[in-house]
């Protein structure tokens, strides 16, 4: 059997679809754009043989559930079932409907980060935001899926094969009403893969984030009179300084990843800001080192306003901040307690192993990284995240985001492969039940 290579209309399909600026709402994207993506998805894969199994998005109710970011919150306050009619999530199925264990299950994301950018093709490599991710590895998947079955005609009698296209993945959103909602609803497999950039490897290990920010609220001032204002700069340059101290050393214990995301007060030098905010980002790999990570946060903070008090209480330009300190300085949770990922399935990575798609131990390296996976662990599934290309060298989230087309015939030829090898593994499962109920009635 042949590779599969996409074709000039698989490429104008994605085109199409990397088109549409389909930025998340988190990012200043306008919330419609994914509508459009979703069309355009639906479209292709209807045209490729797959069937419409949903479009919809959760009742307004799990924006309240435990591990809802702020930011999500904030996007959806005016008019929450509104937002969430503007981020469908679109299942398409092939196969004959059939339980989870004889199921298998792809999703990526159909959002984006900011900026846009429009897709072009430079000798063999496509250019532009979602070429790597997520748009390309989506598109090459369900070109894979329908090259295995269009090989095997009798593939739809024995196994079912659902691709799910997920909005709310980018922007810290961590797919809370995307795949977390699928995954709750029932979109749930014996294999699961989250279609992501990691060189073809499977990760079977995800990090989840928590993300504290730490806000200043207090006066400002002019230069005349810089002593008058509680000069939030000072306050959050401050902060950093203590908090990748004090923390960095015990995320490396952990295993964590520490990272100060941004820091803000104003843009101009004539005055004092009396208000900004820091925000850091810490990924884990387990619950245990978040709850210890979260503690330290908090320690550090207090510390620091103590230190910051003592040192600079009768400094004529820090005296305010010093002496106002408890009630414009405060620490802020964007997100929190989320789960990790971590799972084993030795008959999965002997299958994974087989078609071109080894397991990696992620956490060993650090290659493991946070995306929505984290939400689809569960009894009788075994959760992947695997896809073409790596985020960093292939310029995810940056102007240079590219992916070569040669990376995605061969992940569409690696997908093509893991269907035909699951549909052995099942028809394999089905013929050992059948001898066990035979035995049995003897």
């Amino acid at each position: 059997m042949g590779d599969v290579q996409l074709s000039g209309k698989d490429l104008a399909w994605l085109s199409e679809l990397m088109s549409v600026p389909s930025v998340s709402p988190l990012e200043g994207g306008d919330p419609r754009e994914v509508v459009g993506a979703q069309q355009c998805f639906l479209t292709g894969a209807v045209e490729r043989g797959l069937r419409k199994h949903r479009w919809d998005s959760p009742p307004a109710t799990d924006l309240e559930l435990p591990g809802v970011p702020a930011q999500v919150r904030a996007a959806a306050a005016v008019d929450p079932k509104r937002f969430l009619a503007t981020q469908p999530s679109v299942v398409v199925g092939i196969g004959r409907r059939q339980p989870p264990h004889r199921r298998l299950v792809i999703n990526f994301h159909i959002d984006t980060v900011s900026p846009h950018i429009p897709p072009k093709t430079v000798g063999r490599t496509l250019y532009g935001r979602g070429a790597v991710d997520d748009k390309g590895p989506g598109v090459a998947a369900v070109v894979g899926v329908a090259a295995a079955f269009s090989s095997d005609p009798l593939l739809a009698d024995d196994l079912e094969v659902q691709v799910a296209s997920v909005p709310g993945e980018e922007g810290g959103a961590m797919g809370v009403y995307g795949t977390r909602w699928l995954v709750r609803s029932g979109c749930v497999g014996r294999l699961m893969l989250f279609a992501e950039p990691t060189g073809c490897r499977s990760l079977d290990a995800c990090s989840a984030a928590m993300t504290p920010m730490l806000v200043v609220q207090g006066m400002d001032s002019t230069d005349d009179r810089p002593e008058q204002g509680h000069n939030a700069t000072l306050a959050l340059g401050f902060l950093a300084t203590r908090l990748m101290e004090d923390l960095s050393p015990l995320a490396q214990h952990h295993g964590a990843k520490l990272c100060l995301s941004g820091v803000h007060t104003g843009r101009f030098h004539n005055r004092v800001y009396g208000t900004g905010e820091l925000k850091l980002n810490i990924a884990y790999y387990d619950q245990d080192a978040a709850s210890k990570l979260a503690e330290a946060v908090h320690q550090v903070v207090a510390g620091v306003g103590k230190e910051f008090v003592h040192r600079f209480g009768n400094h004529p330009v820090a005296r305010r901040l010093a002496t106002d300190w408890a009630d414009v300085v405060r620490l802020e949770w964007l997100k929190r307690d989320l789960p990790p990922l971590s799972n084993r399935d030795h008959e999965m990575e002997s299958l994974l192993y087989a078609v071109g798609l080894p397991r990696h131990d992620g956490t060993a390296d650090g290659s493991a990284f946070t995306c929505d996976a984290i939400w689809a662990s569960g009894p009788g599934r075994y959760v992947i995240v695997c896809g073409p290309g790596q985020l960093d060298s292939n310029g995810a989230h940056t102007p240079r985001e590219h992916v070569p087309l040669d990376d995605l015939d061969e992940y569409a030829t690696r997908i093509r492969d893991l269907v035909l090898g699951f549909a052995d593994h099942v028809r394999g499962a089905n013929s050992n039940d059948n001898s066990d109920q035979l035995q049995d009635t003897t």
